[in-house]
């Protein structure tokens, strides 16, 4: 009998399933009446259990739903993968035949290119021939015709080319003997030209003291307002001695134009005024290089001689002449061997008045003999009795450096070649003292024969 059946049997009063009548049907019930409290726990005991098997039934039941929908699911996963791995490997195999089909194509293309290429290749080499055959033949008729016009040339054409020639080379030596000859000719002439002009000066200051001494003996004989003033004493030689002294014209223009690159940074500020300009050499290097520029002398023969080469050249005193320049209106201010000429406080005063006369930006230039130089120093710069004193180096920057000019920087002028050779060993324990002092002799003996002072004022 289930269990079902068993529970819906129970006794109402007793929960047991007792039948019957007699002593043993009481019997039971009254052992069943005993025992009911027990066997009552025990039922519901298996109640529950009942219960969990039947939920563990279900859930076993679900389970295998779920399984099966998953093997379903499964299945057709697994034909629909199938399918699609076919497709695609039937849509792979298509392109295969497509590449493979191009892929043919491609090679009949290059065969049919590799073809073309040939048949190309044979016409070029065939077109080349053809070309170096022609100009062969050209050649060939060029050389034939020129050997014909050459057949047709007589012997008396030929003799009168090679006169013609002949006579041409000869006319080319001729001129350049000419010009060779003329060079030499204007050399000697150059040179000729300044013995004459020294001569004549030299004469002239003869003829200029035969007449002051005729002045001084008869002072009675001539009136003051009919003598014609002539220079006397050194003035008269004064450019003979410094054509004699300081070079040739062409060598001052060659020293002189380390000045160029300066004067013509400051060019746009105003006019150059060149102290002391002499025959004008810088004025000459100035006006090349475009330069405005005018100069002043004292010595009336060096303006005219400016003046013959077409340069602005004007007789007048350094002080009076800078005193009346406006203020602020030059853009250097030039004095090329000057200040050596000049007394220490002449010397301010030209310092005080450039500045004033320059504009702000405005140089100096004051070249002058060098007398760290002892040759120079001792000898040569005596050789111009009109030199005042040597002036150091040193003392010029700050001469200039004290009065309000800015940057003053000192340029040692080399003319000599330097004859200096160092011999002296470079290995040794007295080796760096021996090198220093015969370089030091050296600057001392063979040094800078002049020097320049190149200052500015003030922005």
């Amino acid at each position: 009998m289930s269990v079902d059946e068993s529970m819906s049997r129970v006794n109402s009063s007793f929960g047991l399933p007792l039948t019957g009548r007699g002593p043993s049907s009481l019997v039971k019930r009254l052992t069943a009446k005993f025992i009911w409290p027990f066997l009552r726990h025990q039922v519901d005991v298996n109640l529950v259990l009942v219960a969990e098997l039947r939920e563990v039934e279900a859930r076993h039941a679900h389970l295998l739903a779920v399984l099966e929908a998953q093997r379903h699911h499964f299945e057709q996963v697994q034909q629909a993968s199938a399918e699609g791995t076919a497709a695609v490997l039937r849509q792979l195999s298509h392109q295969l035949d497509f590449v493979e089909g191009e892929v043919g194509k491609v090679n009949d293309a290059r065969l049919n290119i590799e073809a073309a290429l040939h048949i190309l290749e044979g016409q070029f080499t065939s077109v080349v021939q053809q070309r170096e055959s022609h100009l062969a033949d050209v050649q060939a008729h060029l050389t034939k015709r020129t050997q014909q016009l050459e057949n047709q040339i007589d012997l008396g054409h030929r003799q009168l080319l090679a006169r013609f020639y002949d006579g041409f080379g000869a006319l080319q030596r001729d001129v350049t003997e000419l010009s060779r000859y003329f060079s030499e000719l204007k050399a000697d002439y150059d040179k000729f030209e300044e013995t004459r002009i020294a001569g004549l000066l030299a004469r002239m200051a003869e003829v200029d003291h035969f007449l002051t001494e005729v002045k001084r003996s008869y002072p009675e004989l001539v009136k003051p307002e009919r003598l014609v003033k002539l220079a006397t004493g050194f003035d008269a030689i004064e450019r003979a001695h410094a054509m004699r002294f300081r070079g040739t014209r062409d060598s001052i223009i060659e020293r002189i134009g380390i000045y160029v690159p300066e004067l013509k940074a400051v060019a746009e500020l105003g006019p150059v005024l060149d102290i002391g300009c002499g025959g004008g050499e810088l004025l000459e290097v100035m006006r090349d290089n475009e330069i405005e520029a005018y100069g002043i002398e004292i010595v009336d023969a060096a303006v005219q001689e400016c003046q013959a080469l077409g340069l602005d050249a004007r007789l007048d005193d350094v002080l009076h002449h800078l005193s009346s320049v406006p203020a602020a209106s030059l853009g250097a201010v030039t004095a090329i061997h000057v200040v050596e000429h000049l007394g220490i406080d002449t010397l301010i005063e030209v310092i005080d008045l450039s500045l004033k006369a320059l504009k702000p930006g405005g140089i100096i230039i004051f070249e002058t003999p060098n007398p760290g130089n002892v040759l120079v120093g001792a000898d040569s710069f005596y050789i111009d009795p009109t030199h005042d004193h040597p002036i150091p180096s040193a003392l010029l920057e700050f001469l200039v450096s004290i009065r309000g000019f800015a940057d003053a920087q000192i340029m040692p002028l080399k003319r000599a070649p330097n004859l200096f050779t160092n011999v002296m060993p470079d290995e040794g324990v007295w080796a760096n003292d021996v090198a220093r002092v015969a370089q030091h002799v050296a600057n001392v003996f063979l040094g800078a024969e002049d020097y320049a002072v190149i200052a500015r004022r003030a922005l």
